[in-house]
């Protein structure tokens, strides 16, 4: 940290991971399983604003067995497995809503964010006549969105440099302010001030 003219200045480097599992059917065979990864720089210009960089990467793993026939076939459908790998990078403001000396230290953060979505699914089939089990794999969807980034997390400080943190991310696309609600991950991570 040094001083220039009148402004603090300083930067925080930070990591954070989510990660969540759902069991369901009737015998539990079937599952939901997120990851979520970010990385993001902040170089403050003042002493509670902050110019932000973030990248961030989560994936949705969608597996379900259950065996359904195909009408008027000798294949039975016995599994899928669909994989959604959303990747978020962006540039926005963050506001430090305390002092940087404060233990318990709430910040915001928005800004304008591309989105690239990918989309993909195995399915497993069973050759009821030759007893046979083949996996066939879609085609890679892709999509870009324009988006808007935002969040909201907490620091508790450990030493003068270091945190720990949570936060409450979503990313949506732009000017759709309604859909914020419907992409939110709930992270906990790491800060290094610099």
């Amino acid at each position: 940290m040094f001083w220039t003219g009148q402004v603090w200045s300083f930067n925080e480097l930070g990591f954070d991971f989510g990660y969540n599992k759902q069991m369901y059917g009737q015998d539990r065979q079937n599952s939901i399983v997120n990851r979520n990864y970010s990385a993001n720089i902040a170089s403050y210009f003042t002493s509670n604003l902050a110019l932000e960089l973030n990248y961030s990467q989560g994936q949705q793993i969608t597996t379900e067995n259950e065996s359904i026939a195909i009408a008027g076939t000798q294949f039975r459908v016995t599994g899928t497995q669909n994989r959604v790998t959303n990747i978020v990078y962006g540039g926005g403001l963050r506001l430090l809503l305390t002092s940087r000396q404060a233990r318990i230290r709430p910040f915001i953060s928005v800004g304008y964010a591309n989105q690239e979505i990918q989309d993909a699914t195995d399915y497993t089939f069973y050759d009821i006549s030759n007893n046979i089990v083949t996996t066939s794999t879609t085609e890679v969807k892709k999509q870009t969105i324009e988006s808007v980034y935002g969040s909201f997390g907490l620091q508790i400080g450990v030493t003068q440099h270091f945190a720990i943190k949570g936060s409450v991310q979503t990313v949506f696309e732009a000017f759709k302010t309604e859909r914020a609600g419907d992409n939110l991950r709930y992270m906990a991570g790491l800060t290094w001030i610099f």
